[in-house]
C-alpha cells in the first residue's frame, strides 16, 4: 500500500515538473534566441527560436522571430523547405508576410539571373521530371527505318545536335541497345483513323517518359513517317517536330504560351512549319536553363544519391500545388482551344481537373479523349485515369473495368498496384 501511494507521489511530482518545463522552456528558447538575433548569430537564432516555436506553435511572436532568424540563413534546401511551407499555412499573419517576402526576393532574384522563361509550364502532373545532371551524355538510340528518306536521320541527328549547343552540360552520345538508352526516338507509322473527310486532325510525333516509382528509366520519342495523306515530311518538318519532342524528353513537359518559342503548343507542334527551320528561343534557353537548377521529384538516380547542393526547391518558383493546377488547367484550355481534336488536350484537361478536386469535369474530359484517342498511350492514360476517379468515388466495379481496359494496353506496376486495390474493395464490400 505504501509502495504505490509512493509510486504516486513521484508520478504527480513527475508530471508537475515536466508542466513546468513544458511552460517554461519555450520561453526560455524565445529569449536566448532572440538574445542572439540581436547578436547576429543567425544559426543558433534559428536553432533556439524553432525549438521554442514548436513548443508552442500558437505563440505569434515565437513564430515571427523564428521566421526572421531563418530569412537570415542561406537558402540550404532545409531552409527553402521551411520558409515556403511557413507560406503555406493561411494564417495571414506578420511571421507568413515575412516569408512571403522572402520568396519574393528569391524568384526576382531568379527571374534577373535566368532571364524571361516559361519554366511554370514545365512540370507534369508528377512534378518536375529531368535527368540528373551528372547523367550528361545521355544515351540516345535512334531506330531508324529503310521505309523513310535517308535525311530522316540525319535531321534528328541535326537536331540533338542544336540542342547541345544551348547548353554545355547538355550532351548526347550513341546508345548500343535499346536497354541501354537514355532517350529512344522511334519512327512509327502513323495511326490511319485520323482523318474526318477531308479533315484531319494529328500530331507529328510525342515524347512518353517510362518511370518505375520515382525513377526516370527513359524517354521515349515517337516521330510517325507521313502525314495522313501518305506523303513524307520534309526535311524541315522532320527537323523541328524532333527538335521539339527532345524539348520534351529533356524534361519540358509542357508548353510554351508564345509562339515565338520552339515549345509552343500551337501550330509548329500539330503541323509542322514546313517553310523554315525552327531554332530555340532565349525563353527556351532560360527554360530548360533553370529546369535544371530546379530539384527534382522524379529523375534517373534514387533521391539519396541526389546532389541537392545549391538548387531551387521547386515550389519557390512554381508555387504551391494549387497555383500550380490552375495554370495546368490554363495551358490545358489553350491546348484544347488550339487542338480541340487531339487527344492529348483532353487527357491534360482531366489531369487539371482532378488535381483541383473537379472530378465530374476531368471524368467528362477523360472520355472525350478516349473518343479521339489514335495511340494505345493516349487510350492508356484515359482508361487509368478514368478507374483512379471511379475508385476514388467508391465505384468499385467501373473502376476494375476500366483499369481492366488499361492493363490490356500496358500491364505496368501502376496498374497492376491500383487494379489489387480496387479487389481489395470489392472483396471487403
Amino acid at each position: 500500500m505504501h509502495k504505490d501511494r509512493a509510486l504516486t507521489v513521484i508520478i504527480c511530482t513527475a508530471a508537475i515538473i515536466f508542466a513546468i518545463v513544458f511552460k517554461t522552456a519555450p520561453v526560455i528558447y524565445y529569449k536566448q534566441g532572440k538574445n542572439c538575433l540581436q547578436k547576429q548569430d543567425y544559426i543558433n537564432a534559428y536553432r533556439k527560436l524553432k525549438k521554442a516555436y514548436l513548443l508552442n506553435n500558437k505563440n505569434k511572436d515565437y513564430k515571427y522571430y523564428y521566421v526572421q532568424a531563418l530569412t537570415k540563413l542561406s537558402p540550404t534546401l532545409t531552409v527553402q523547405k521551411e520558409v515556403f511551407h511557413i507560406t503555406e499555412k493561411r494564417e495571414n499573419d506578420s511571421a507568413e508576410q515575412l516569408a512571403s517576402d522572402k520568396i519574393s526576393e528569391w524568384r526576382s532574384n531568379i527571374t534577373y539571373n535566368i532571364g524571361d522563361n516559361y519554366i511554370e509550364q514545365a512540370s507534369s502532373d508528377k512534378g518536375i521530371i529531368r535527368w540528373d545532371k551528372k547523367s550528361f551524355p545521355l544515351k540516345v538510340l535512334i531506330e531508324e527505318s529503310d521505309n523513310v528518306p535517308s535525311y530522316y536521320g540525319a535531321q534528328i541527328r541535326t537536331a540533338l545536335q542544336q540542342w547541345q549547343l544551348t547548353e554545355n552540360f547538355i550532351k548526347f552520345k550513341v546508345a548500343a541497345k535499346e536497354k541501354d538508352a537514355d532517350i529512344i526516338i522511334k519512327l512509327a507509322p502513323t495511326p490511319s483513323n485520323v482523318c474526318d473527310g477531308d479533315v484531319c486532325r494529328y500530331i507529328a510525333g510525342y515524347t512518353v517518359p517510362k518511370i518505375k516509382g520515382s525513377i526516370l528509366k527513359q524517354m521515349v520519342i515517337i516521330l510517325y513517317t507521313t502525314d495522313p495523306q501518305g506523303n513524307f515530311f520534309s526535311d524541315k518538318e522532320i527537323y523541328n517536330t524532333a527538335l521539339h519532342e527532345i524539348g520534351h524528353s529533356l524534361g519540358i513537359m509542357g508548353h510554351s504560351y508564345s509562339s515565338a518559342d520552339l515549345m509552343y503548343m500551337g501550330g509548329k507542334f500539330y503541323t509542322p512549319n514546313k517553310t523554315s527551320f525552327l531554332y530555340l528561343s532565349a525563353k527556351d534557353i532560360n527554360t530548360i536553363k533553370l529546369l535544371y537548377k530546379l530539384i527534382p521529384d522524379i529523375t534517373n538516380i534514387s533521391k539519396e544519391k541526389f546532389d541537392t547542393k545549391g538548387l531551387i526547391y521547386a515550389p519557390i518558383v512554381l508555387g504551391n500545388s494549387e497555383q500550380i493546377s490552375i495554370r495546368k488547367l490554363k495551358e490545358a484550355q489553350n491546348y484544347v482551344k488550339n487542338a480541340p481534336e487531339i487527344a492529348g488536350g483532353y487527357i491534360d484537361l482531366g489531369i487539371a481537373y482532378s488535381e483541383l478536386g473537379k472530378k465530374r469535369d476531368a471524368a467528362k474530359s477523360f472520355h472525350k479523349a478516349l473518343e479521339l484517342s489514335r495511340t494505345d498511350n493516349d487510350k492508356y492514360i484515359a482508361y487509368f485515369n478514368l478507374a483512379v476517379i471511379y475508385f476514388e468515388n467508391k465505384s468499385y466495379d467501373k473502376a476494375g473495368e476500366y483499369a481492366r481496359m488499361a492493363q490490356n494496353i500496358s500491364n505496368s506496376e501502376e496498374i497492376k498496384e491500383l487494379i489489387m486495390n480496387i479487389n481489395h474493395q470489392l472483396n471487403k464490400t
